[in-house]
């Protein structure tokens, strides 16, 4: 049945080579008891560990009923030694936290019975060897002999062909030994028995055959197999741990280490608590932002201007078109300079085309989404300049970007709460106006050339070459001569001098040049000239009874060209505004009524449009729509429009990412800690059950049954861990609350949803899975004769 040809071991110690086993050469019977004698040291129980398959040796071979284990793989040799070798210990080794009915049942688990088999055959053997009445207890309460009774019986219940018997009568005393021996010759009768022992007295009594060793040498034989062996075929049985043993196995050593178990489940649930108060958190500031943006960031106005330009505001849909780079100008820099630029050779600038047919768009579009629209047309001013040869002259408005701010703000005027002062002061009545730069300090030449700022192609211009440079709004009834029904312009120097020097000539000057602040992400006033709104409104109060308005408005013919107009339905649209007049682009150009209505203030085609939505997802919607009116259209024909919510949301955003990193650091700080700790804690685990992992070894399970093992177990501590760390959550997150309300005053920050606390029980057990695989697959690499030689 079994044959050793020419067996060579040899171990390394201490940096020599040591002989254990030197050439052996066995043949052994189906059936026979054969004791193995020899003094500490001889080889005897390294050549016991090699039959059972649990050493390997250098050299040589064993023989299988015919078949060669040269070639066998670990899993056949763990297949092996749970289907055909039993083994019994000198200490027994039992696993004492497992009944001894379950100890009994562990050898024959890996194999594919039924748990009533199994539960069968473990019974019947414990009754064979007379102790059935004890199978529900442990080994802590059973004697010396008792417990070799149960190892016996472990060794018995797979049937086994051959028992390897490592001096089973050690531990015991004469009258026990000689019970024990009786019991093993008499249920192993019919089995090959090798069993290693240093009594000659107990070999001579119950062994059919003696096997003396010394220096790894059989120095005798007294009974050898000299004829050829009769052989059967050999059968290898594949064995698995199977998870209900796993998962009884992993109850039964956490429930007898109950103080360990709980601090290890202490341990994991407060990285899963402190990872879901990060997700709570993160959960509660991204839902008030979600309201915030709801509430209010949906009644941010979208604003259609007249003139887009995205290097004032950020990037929407709307917006194809790539800003130019600027590489030699530094934002925001502290000088007094102003650098000119050529703004039609800057991409970022857009013109929109406002027509009829688009506010006929906007009126068509669906009024569910917005609460209201409002047109504003942009006031042009009759100015006059004087330039430094003290010519004056009409200046043309229309290049020189005018806007209005509204006075009070806040806590402050508008323009000090959102504008610094690079030179100059802050206006103090409504007739000082301010210069308003780019965020590089950069003004179009269009813009100075209107101004009459001399820079001679200059690259820079002082600021005190602008600061308190004068201007003269004329009203139009000083501005316009009436002849008979016709108006007109004296464009004469003898009269746009004495218009000048009338003291009913409004004078404006420059006070201060602002830029906006970094903080600033809206952008409200282009550059160009701005003026406050009480000025704004006198101007327009004046204009509206104007006479040449009032002509204009009764007239079918241009008022001062004497033209009819194209198409004079004076209903082509409705006055919302009155503007100013734009002496030198509008009037001669006036096609229709309505255009020179617009150039007289009188327009209904808009400047500025502003539409508020009523909620965020209007908003979408609104947004959306625009966006399809451009669709198809050339550059030059699209109408771009800003979100001045998109700025606060993107702030709003960012900040909320910040928050949502530094909590992820944070949180990601604890998952390794959990990770580290539990990895430890699994280490610790595996270094207190190196008995359990040998005996399993020994009893034939695999490497992976090890793994999987372990890995059962930790998942149900990861299960607690989760369950328990995500109630500790839900306790602190009151307190938690009550404590952010009184600091930053926003009540229930923190909310974990039913959702995340089943993603962090997941997260709980993958942690621990994670943590503890590299302790698993170092428990299951672990040599079980290392330990056996040790116990």
């Amino acid at each position: 049945m079994l044959q050793l040809k020419n067996i060579y071991k040899s171990y390394i110690t201490g940096g020599s080579r040591q002989i254990a086993l030197d050439g052996i050469n066995l043949k052994f019977r189906e059936s026979e008891f054969v004791t193995i004698l020899g003094a500490s040291g001889s080889g005897k129980i390294t050549l016991l560990n090699i039959i059972g398959g649990l050493e390997h040796f250098d050299k040589g071979d064993i023989i299988i009923n015919g078949k060669s284990t040269k070639e066998f793989t670990d899993s056949n040799w763990d297949s092996y030694r749970n289907t055909t070798v039993g083994f019994i210990f000198k200490n027994y080794n039992l696993i004492p936290h497992l009944s001894i009915l379950e100890n009994v049942k562990m050898a024959v688990a890996l194999s594919d019975l039924s748990k009533q088999e199994i539960q069968e055959k473990s019974i019947e053997a414990l009754n064979k060897v007379g102790i059935k009445d004890y199978m529900k207890k442990t080994s802590e309460y059973l004697s010396k002999d008792e417990m070799q009774r149960v190892a016996i019986a472990r060794a018995l219940v797979n049937d086994p062909k051959i028992i390897l018997a490592d001096e089973p009568t050690g531990n015991l005393d004469s009258r026990c030994s000689m019970e024990i021996m009786d019991l093993i010759k008499d249920v192993f009768k019919d089995k090959l028995v090798i069993m290693v022992t240093q009594n000659p007295h107990i070999a001579q009594k119950y062994a059919n055959r003696i096997i003396t060793v010394r220096d790894g040498e059989v120095i005798e034989d007294t009974n050898p197999l000299k004829d050829e062996l009769h052989q059967k075929p050999i059968k290898l049985n594949k064995t698995k741990l199977k998870i209900s043993t796993g998962i009884r196995l992993a109850i039964r050593d956490i429930s007898n280490k109950k103080l360990r178990t709980f601090f290890y489940i202490l341990i994991s649930s407060i990285g899963i608590m402190g990872i879901a108060l990060i997700v709570a958190l993160i959960e509660g500031f991204n839902e008030k932002i979600n309201n915030y943006e709801n509430d209010s960031l949906a009644n941010y106005p979208i604003v259609i201007d007249k003139v887009y330009n995205n290097s004032y505001i950020y990037k929407t849909d709307s917006d194809k078109q790539d800003t130019e780079n600027i590489d030699d100008l530094k934002s925001h820099k502290d000088e007094n300079v102003i650098y000119p630029y050529d703004s039609d050779e800057d991409d970022s600038k857009h013109k929109n085309q406002i027509t009829q047919k688009y506010i006929q768009y906007i009126k068509n579009m669906d009024k569910s989404l917005f609460s209201a629209i409002s047109y504003e047309s942009q006031v042009n001013m009759n100015i006059l300049k004087k330039d430094e040869d003290g010519k004056i002259s009409i200046l043309d408005t229309s290049c020189i970007n005018l806007s209005s701010y509204p006075k009070d703000y806040g806590d402050g005027t508008y323009l000090e709460q959102n504008y610094d002062l690079l030179y100059g002061y802050y206006p103090t009545n409504q007739n000082e106006v301010v210069l308003v730069v780019d965020e590089y300090n950069r003004l179009d030449t269009e813009i100075l050339n209107a101004l009459g700022v001399n820079y001679n192609n200059n690259k820079k211009i002082e600021f005190d070459e602008l600061i308190g440079k004068e201007y003269k709004i004329i009203l139009n009834n000083e501005f316009y001569k009436k002849n008979n029904n016709y108006f007109y312009i004296d464009s004469s120097e003898e009269n746009l001098d004495e218009l000048y020097n009338s003291k009913k000539a409004i004078t404006i000057s420059i006070t201060g040049i602002l830029r906006a602040k970094k903080s600033n992400n809206l952008y409200d006033l282009p550059q160009g000239i701005s003026y406050s709104n009480e000025l704004c409104n006198y101007y327009i109060e004046n204009c509206i009874k104007s006479d040449i308005v009032k002509a204009q408005e009764n007239s079918d013919y241009n008022v001062i060209t004497g033209q009819k107009f194209k198409n004079s339905n004076v209903n082509e649209g409705v006055v919302t505004k009155i503007s100013g007049v734009n002496i030198l682009n509008n009037i001669n150009q006036s096609a229709t009524k309505n255009q020179m209505l617009s150039s007289l203030g009188a327009s209904f085609l808009p400047s500025s449009i502003t539409i508020y939505p009523k909620d965020f997802e209007g908003k979408s919607d609104i947004i959306e729509y625009l966006d399809n009116y451009n669709k198809d259209k050339p550059k030059d024909e699209k109408v771009l429009y800003k979100d001045t919510s998109t700025p606060i949301n993107k702030l709003s955003t960012s900040i909320m990412r910040a928050i949502t990193i530094v909590l992820i650091v944070f949180g990601s700080l604890v998952f390794l800690i959990s990770l580290i700790t539990i990895f430890v804690l699994t280490y610790a685990s595996t270094l207190e059950r190196k008995r359990e992992v040998s005996i399993l070894r020994v009893l034939g399970s695999k490497k992976r049954d090890i793994i999987r093992l372990f890995n059962i177990e930790n998942i149900i501590i990861g299960l607690l861990s989760g369950v328990f760390g995500v109630f500790m959550a839900y306790v602190f997150i009151m307190p938690m609350n009550f404590i952010l309300e009184r600091i930053i005053d926003l009540p229930n920050i923190a909310v974990l949803k039913i959702e995340n606390t089943l993603i962090l029980i997941v997260i709980s057990i993958l942690i621990t899975l994670i943590g503890g695989f590299i302790p698993a697959k170092i428990a299951s690499r672990k040599d079980p004769v290392e330990f056996l030689k040790k116990v």
